[in-house]
């Protein structure tokens, strides 16, 4: 099978990080056309990060891998700083480099899908865990210095430069699939999307488990 056939289901928070990651699928696989299924949200349903947690440790998560070569699972990791994240979510990220940010979210997911299980379909899970919102993946498209890879108040640092390139701007209830959609196109070139995610450490592991797991699928 070509690499631009493989069949993408996503968890994530909400529709505008699916068409995030939709375009870097699509330039990663050169398939504009890249099969993406949304398991949650489904069209139309809420988002929210307890939801991308509640669907991992559900029967319908298991059920997926019948119709789907891989998972995608998404979640920003900004949530944790916010105080209603209950005991049972809890992950203690603090002070905390990137990559062991990411380590102890690939943890507690494992541990919601059940580590049998995960280990049995390991090969077929990928995690976009991104530090500390997917917005910061997106700065390296428009900034060429250090923002670049800030992984802090990125909605922000990004809305100056869109709303002079563009006229809009994105807001924190991630409203507006398209300008999603439109502001992470230059995702869709492999060669851009690369140099973009050396940028962004959390970005770049993304693209690894890509790179292993996708590119290497007998």
């Amino acid at each position: 099978m070509d690499i631009g056939d493989y069949t993408f289901g996503i968890i994530s928070e909400g529709p505008t990080d699916q068409k995030v990651i939709k375009n870097i699928l699509a330039g990663f696989t050169k398939n504009k056309n890249i099969s993406l299924n949304a398991l949650q949200p489904k069209e139309g349903e809420p988002g929210n990060w307890d939801r991308v947690f509640k669907y991992c440790a559900s029967e319908e998560f298991k059920n997926a891998f019948a119709f789907n070569d891989f998972i995608i699972i998404q979640i920003d990791t900004d949530f944790m700083s916010g105080d209603s994240v209950g005991q049972s979510y809890q992950i203690a990220i603090k002070n905390l480099e990137t990559n062991e940010i990411i380590e102890e979210f690939k943890n507690k997911f494992i541990k919601l899908i059940g580590s049998e299980f995960y280990h049995s379909f390991s090969e077929n899970i990928l995690f976009a865990i991104a530090v500390t919102e997917i917005e910061c993946w997106l700065l390296s498209i428009y900034y060429t210095d250090n923002k670049a890879s800030k992984e802090v108040n990125c909605i922000g640092t990004l809305n100056s430069k869109l709303n002079s390139k563009f006229g809009f701007t994105i807001d924190k209830n991630r409203k507006g699939q398209t300008d999603y959609a439109k502001i992470s196109k230059p995702f869709l070139k492999k060669k851009e999307l690369l140099k973009y995610a050396k940028q962004q450490k959390s970005f770049q592991l993304f693209i690894d488990e890509l790179n292993t797991k996708v590119s290497l699928k007998p």
